[in-house]
């Protein structure tokens, strides 16, 4: 079973105040994309890549930057251009400001995986941390199609497995610079 890695990198990042959250600088030196892709790398995934419409901040990480293909619909938008420039059975991804996502996390995420939709949750669902079946890129394009952006709606009708985690730190995510000083 072949399953990608997507980093989902594309948001404008408005709270805190740039739209590369996934290339701070973190306290240990590293940045969350970095984190990321050694997450996802170690965990077996393969090919690698990251979802953003800018691709030139990730041209030194040496892997394919995927634009969405519409534009201003949020991460859906992201999770359908990395299904669609992928030809594996299903693609894990998960958000580019959410460096304590580990190898472990992402592991899971997948022995998890129904062969269809797995989601992980912890208080509540993590709607961009997934692993989602390439056969699945039809049902995102038809909700974007429809106008549809929120990911954890389609999640929910599309009835998608919980993969329950306990430790609510791997979901820590850079919104504004108290998080990043928090960490």
């Amino acid at each position: 079973m072949r399953i990608a890695g997507a980093i989902i990198a594309g948001g404008r990042g408005s709270r805190m105040g740039t739209p590369h959250k996934a290339l701070l600088a973190l306290p240990d030196g590293s940045t969350p994309v970095a984190r990321l892709i050694a997450a996802l790398g170690g965990a077996g995934c393969a090919p690698l890549l990251i979802a953003a419409n800018d691709a030139e901040p990730y041209v030194a990480f040496g892997l394919p930057v995927v634009a969405d293909r519409r534009t201003g619909c949020g991460p859906l938008a992201g999770i359908e251009a990395a299904l669609l420039a992928t030809d594996t059975e299903a693609v894990c991804v998960v958000p580019g400001d959410q460096p304590l996502f580990d190898q472990t996390a992402v592991e899971r995420l997948i022995a998890d995986w129904d062969g269809r939709l797995a989601v992980a949750h912890s208080e509540r669902m993590q709607p961009l941390c997934a692993v989602i079946g390439r056969a699945l890129a039809l049902e995102v394009s038809a909700a974007l199609d429809r106008g549809e952006h929120a990911v954890y709606r389609l999640w929910d009708r599309l009835g998608a497995a919980a993969v329950r985690f306990t430790d609510d730190r791997v979901f820590v995510d850079l919104d504004v610079p108290e998080d990043l000083a928090r960490l």
